[in-house]
């Protein structure tokens, strides 16, 4: 008897487990079908329902992950708003924005079979993508993108004082501070500035046109120059600022005209980290030609902040440093360790908000401007 109830209960058995192997293969084929199986969530989805929102909500975090890895996103549920998720993204620049808005419409298509509806808006430059179960909201995902137009502020002239330098490092922007090389603070000032975050330039003297301004230069970079002097100018320039990020010239319109210089001053750039800004202390720079055909990253200034003292006239350059950032993606204004700089800068920023701008880096900005576009040349002071 007992090895009849026995037998039945393994043939019982084995009739379940073949079920369930059938139901499996069924469901497998089914998702297969359905395209669905690519995905572990979704098809964890099918499987246990009563987990269904959490292997949804992984999902959509593993689509935008799979097309932006280095996204930032925060999520944390609002009790205000009957306890929907809401979600927030961030995406380093606008260019991913067209991918993930059709990222979101695949992702839109795939949980309607689960009851889902999604819907796009825009609003204050941000997109929102909303999911509704039942018309009620289930997840907000709110996707903020870095800055459209970036702007880098380069002050020049550091070196002589203390105060003016902690002046400029009081601003809550990136800021570029280009550094003389070899005067008794120069170190002092570029360690302050580093040890803040931000950027140093080595501020080169080069030979100016009207010979006046090169007599009180011992160093200075000159028209004949040596290749040897050269070098050797670049690497103790170097070592007196190591944390310097680039180089741009002190007056040099006589310098930056002279090709041949140029090219040979480009040379002991080479495979260094530093990049070359030109000042475009004279329209006919062929600094920029130079660096172009050495290999070296380089930039050119777009806009001279304080070539008058004019609270006004500086105010009005940098609202076109703006504009020309809004123009060309960005722009490079440079200005001077002046205190009536230093205000007129700070009067600015402190009333600025154009969420579309961002101070930046000049080795952040993106591409080098490797253009052969004249900005307009100035006085050298």
């Amino acid at each position: 008897m007992k090895k009849g109830k026995q037998s039945r209960s393994k043939s019982v058995f084995w009739i379940l487990v073949f079920f369930v192997l059938l139901c499996s293969f069924i469901l497998v084929f089914a998702l297969w079908k359905e395209g669905l199986i690519r995905n572990r969530y979704i098809a964890l989805a099918k499987v246990i329902p009563s987990q269904q929102e959490k292997w949804l909500t992984l999902f959509i975090f593993q689509e935008i992950y799979d097309v932006f890895p280095d996204a930032e996103i925060d999520a944390s549920e609002n009790p205000e708003s009957n306890g929907y998720w809401k979600v927030r993204l961030k995406l380093p620049s606008p260019e991913g924005r067209i991918l993930l808005s059709r990222r979101m419409e695949a992702v839109f298509s795939i949980l309607s079979g689960f009851g889902l509806y999604g819907e796009k808006r825009t609003k204050k430059g941000s997109d929102y993508y909303l999911l509704f179960r039942d018309l009620t909201p289930w997840i907000v995902l709110e996707v903020r993108y870095g800055p459209l137009y970036q702007v880098a502020l380069v002050i020049d002239d550091f070196g002589y004082n203390l105060e003016e330098a902690r002046m400029f490092l009081r601003f809550p922007i990136k800021m570029n501070f280009s550094i003389f090389p070899h005067l008794p603070l120069s170190r002092q000032i570029a360690e302050m500035v580093a040890k803040k975050g931000d950027e140093v330039l080595i501020h080169l003297p080069m030979e100016a046109v009207q010979d006046s301004q090169n007599q009180r230069e011992t160093f200075l970079l000159r028209t004949g120059t040596s290749d040897v002097t050269m070098g050797e100018m670049v690497r103790s320039a170097l070592q007196s600022m190591p944390m310097a990020k680039g180089i741009n010239n002190h007056k040099g319109s006589r310098a930056t005209q002279d090709l041949n210089l140029m090219k040979e001053f480009m040379v002991h750039l080479q495979g260094s980290h530093l990049y070359f800004l030109d000042s475009v202390t004279i329209g006919n720079s062929r600094a920029s030609e130079a660096a172009i055909e050495k290999g070296v990253r380089s930039y050119r200034r777009d806009v001279f902040l304080d070539g008058s003292s004019s609270t006004e006239d500086i105010l009005q350059q940098l609202r076109e440093t703006v504009a020309v950032a809004r123009k060309k993606g960005y722009a490079i204004a440079i200005g001077h360790a002046r205190t009536n700089t230093y205000l007129t800068v700070k009067s600015f920023l402190d009333s600025f908000q154009d969420p579309e701008v961002e101070f930046v880096f000049v080795s952040e900005i993106r591409p080098p401007s490797q253009d052969k576009t004249l900005a307009p040349a100035r006085d050298e002071n």
